[in-house]
């Protein structure tokens, strides 16, 4: 594992006990137990389409270093202007691989290979692309430049590929 890996690994790592601390509820944790997934979904769809962005719902939880990972990587240098114009994010709580499952069938996506796990849409709702691979399932491998290469390839091209180029 590189420095910088071990570091995000680290940092993501402290992120979690200190959730876990605060019974969960830190307010600077991405992904809220109590949200309701699908107001926040629809929410998102609303700001996309006035702002002709794609939405991005991230399935995760805040016990998981990778899924923590990844969002401080949307929130870094770059990765985060390109973000900010091209998407509008959710994240979803998937508490221990028990809570909105349903909504990551109803999207298509799977939990089966990891998470963070992603389903990128436009405003009407029609699927630009998932992570079906576990593409974003080793975030604390990939640097905030592979993350904005992973965006990059959605906007873009349309497609879903792992960060590191695999």
């Amino acid at each position: 594992m590189s420095g910088a890996a071990r570091r995000g690994w680290m940092a993501a790592l402290a992120l979690c006990v200190a959730a876990a601390a605060h019974g969960g509820s830190n307010p600077n944790a991405p992904y809220r137990e109590d949200a309701d997934a699908r107001q926040d979904i629809a929410a998102a769809k609303r700001r996309a389409a006035a702002a002709h962005h794609l939405v991005m719902v991230i399935f995760g939880g805040n016990w998981c270093p990778d899924c923590i990972v990844l969002h401080r990587s949307l929130e870094t240098g770059e990765t985060r202007t390109y973000a900010q114009a091209h998407f509008e994010f959710v994240a979803v709580d998937i508490g221990r691989f028990d809570h909105n499952v349903d909504i990551a069938d109803e999207l298509g996506v799977t939990l089966k290979k990891g998470v963070p796990a992603a389903v990128i849409v436009r405003a009407d709702g029609s699927v630009v692309g998932r992570t079906m691979n576990g593409e974003l399932e080793a975030s604390r491998n990939y640097s905030p430049v592979q993350i904005l290469g992973f965006m990059r390839n959605v906007v873009e091209k349309h497609s879903v590929v792992f960060p590191d180029g695999r």
